[in-house]
This record gives structure tokens, C-alpha cells and sequence, in this order.
């Protein structure tokens, strides 16, 4: 079935062009290609950080993909189920890989609205006066989550 592999091959490409292009921080900005979360689009920065982290996962669902659609041209009886399974495969890791560049995208938008733009805890910036990290009351936590899981 040379047709099925063609139409595998067109996907697996797809997926390598722009897993590559993303994983380089090089995807452009775009309305056709890439993520659509509000997160994203704020900023080029944001749109660069999240794509980096999706387009690895993209680039091996693309492999995965052409690893499907060169095992469709020679496929035949119960041979056929492997093509089938890298598709599979392929689409949950584009979502996974989705997934975790959106939630890089959130974080991003996160860290840049709190203005926190310090140097974290291991600071050796000079000035030597840190402030202690808050208590957390482990209770009043403890009774929140007992409240929201009886809901």
C-alpha cells in the first residue's frame, strides 16, 4: 500500500521541519503553525521558550511517523498493526510535547508577571540581607485540599 505510506511520509516530514525549527528557536511567529495558548503569543520570548521545549517531542513524533510510514510500503496481514501503533504513538507524543511547551508558556507568563526577577536561592549577589522563605501552615493546606476533594 504505497498510498498509506505517502500519506505517512507528508505528516512525518511535517512534524521534522517543525520540530527542528522550533527546537532551534527558529519556528517564526505564526497564525498556522505551532501553539495556540494565549500564553504564547505575549511575547516572542515566550513563543521562542515554549516551542523549544515542545520541539523535541515533535521531532521524535516525526520519526516516529516516518518509522510508520516506511514500515507501511513493505506492510501486509498483521504487519499493518505497527504502522498503526506510530501513528498512535506519534500523536501522543505531539500532545505530550504540546502539553509541556504550553506549561512552559504559563510559566514563562508566571515569572514574568511577578516581577521576581532575583537570582533565587543560591545568590551570591553581595548584599547579604535574604529574606527567610515564609512558613506554610500544613494544616490550614492539609484542611483545603480535605475540602476541595469532599466537593
Amino acid at each position: 500500500m504505497t498510498v498509506i505510506g505517502v500519506i505517512l511520509l507528508v505528516p512525518a516530514l511535517i512534524l521534522l521541519v517543525v520540530g527542528a525549527l522550533a527546537w532551534t528557536r527558529k519556528l517564526p511567529g505564526n497564525s498556522t503553525v505551532g501553539l495556540r495558548v494565549p500564553e504564547v503569543r505575549k511575547s516572542q520570548e515566550a513563543w521562542d521558550a515554549a516551542h523549544a521545549v515542545a520541539g523535541p517531542f515533535w521531532v521524535l513524533a516525526g520519526v516516529t511517523m516516518l518509522f510508520g510510514a516506511l514500515i507501511s510500503f513493505v506492510a501486509s496481514g498483521w504487519f499493518w498493526v505497527l504502522p498503526v501503533l506510530a501513528v498512535l504513538v506519534a500523536v501522543v507524543i505531539v500532545s505530550v510535547g504540546a502539553n509541556t511547551g504550553a506549561r512552559m508558556a504559563v510559566l514563562h507568563d508566571q515569572q514574568n508577571a511577578s516581577g521576581d526577577e532575583g537570582c533565587g536561592e543560591n545568590c551570591n549577589c553581595g548584599s547579604g540581607d535574604h529574606a527567610e522563605p515564609a512558613q506554610i501552615d500544613l494544616d490550614a493546606l492539609r484542611r483545603a485540599a480535605n475540602a476541595a476533594d469532599e466537593r
